[in-house]
């Protein structure tokens, strides 16, 4: 194989020379990245390399599979190694995005560009989704090609050579003591109310709350283990005994606030058992309606929204009673370390990015003492 320098778009680009099944001889323009201007020895050896990768690897640059039917087949092979709710998120962006733009493209997975890419991505970026959320398009890509390289289906990942763009620092909403009281107020007596509750009193997630059994709740020792989670799914609810990491396992104290409502949900929760018989629906989770049935995830969010429409609280995401909680746990005077162990982080620096902001009166008290030393 033989390959040159070519400037495009004051770009350099390698050529190389190959000859396809029939014989007939064609070129391959690849992207070096590189500016024309100070950069022509190493565009020179971007195209050494990338002749040596085609020649070794014994690549074919005539394979002309598309990327999408590439990135489709590699869907197929990840199913077995990621968690469902994982491979419904990876297949609901290659079908709803990926696939029809690099469909229309027509692009072979060969000849894909780290341009082609980052053209992509702008453009999903001026359809209106979120620099996160094409972040995660992104990851999904990089490890498909990844496999294509690992496959020596392509001689580099070109999704290595493009520019994300910045993910916008999220800063949770919440609520005070006085907010959190009228919104329990709001929800008494409807589904979600022991949903609400918990998320309140404890900052779980979602999908910890309503993973929440019976079985998790020690009412002689006073704990409660978080250990289960249900997470909304494609046509349905997944159940599994496994938390988002590691550290989402954990035993919380049954505080005697809690201890008194779970008590009387558990009382009245067979009180309905015994009234309703045989159309009970009998269930081992904490979270029901009153006929048994388990709370839905999409329902939750759902009826909370409504709720909160028909109130004068500031609209808030259900997920910002977590930030709730760890704004109280944080301004009673709890560190970093000790709210991370309470809400389940992976590691405190996770804690630190989302709440470091409420640490200002920490913050006062430091500039108090050194004010307090200089002017001695």
């Amino acid at each position: 194989m033989t390959g040159s320098l070519q400037t495009k778009n004051n770009m350099y680009y390698a050529v190389l020379n190959f000859k396809d099944g029939d014989g007939k001889r064609k070129q391959k323009w690849i992207s070096t990245g590189l500016e024309v201007k100070n950069n022509k020895r190493k565009a020179e050896q971007i195209l050494k390399d990338f002749i040596s990768e085609y020649e070794n690897k014994k690549i074919s640059v005539i394979n002309k599979q598309s990327f999408s039917d590439f990135m489709g087949e590699w869907l197929k092979v990840i199913k077995l190694n990621v968690k469902i709710t994982t491979y419904n998120g990876y297949k609901l962006h290659y079908e709803k995005h990926i696939k029809p733009y690099f469909d229309k493209l027509g692009v072979a997975v060969t000849d894909l560009t780290p341009m082609q890419l980052q053209e992509y991505y702008n453009t999903k970026l001026s359809e209106g989704l979120s620099a996160s959320s094409v972040k995660k398009h992104h990851a999904n890509i990089h490890k498909a090609l990844d496999y294509a390289l690992k496959l020596n289906i392509i001689a580099y990942n070109p999704a290595d050579r493009i520019t994300l763009p910045k993910r916008e620092r999220y800063k949770g909403k919440f609520y005070n003591e006085i907010q959190l009281k009228k919104l329990m107020e709001l929800c008494e007596g409807t589904p979600i109310e022991s949903v609400v509750f918990i998320a309140i009193n404890y900052g779980l997630r979602r999908s910890e709350i309503l993973g929440l059994k019976w079985s998790a709740v020690d009412f002689e020792e006073n704990t409660i283990i978080v250990n289960h989670t249900a997470v909304a799914n494609v046509g349905g609810v997944l159940y599994d005994d496994t938390t988002k990491t590691k550290a989402s396992l954990r035993t919380l104290p049954l505080t005697e606030n809690v201890k008194k409502y779970l008590l009387d949900l558990k009382a009245h929760q067979e009180d309905m058992e015994n009234l309703m018989g045989d159309c009970y629906h009998k269930s081992e989770y904490i979270c029901r309606y009153d006929d048994g049935r388990e709370i839905l995830p999409d329902y939750v969010t759902h009826k909370f929204n409504k709720i909160l429409a028909k109130s004068d609280l500031p609209k808030i995401r259900f997920h910002d009673l977590r930030h709730s909680a760890a704004s109280l746990l944080i301004n009673a005077g709890f560190n970093l370390k000790e709210v991370q162990e309470w809400l389940g982080h992976s590691d405190v620096a996770t804690t630190g990015n989302i709440y470091s902001h409420l640490q200002y009166s920490s913050k006062i008290n430091m500039a108090n003492r050194f004010n307090d030393m200089l002017s001695k």
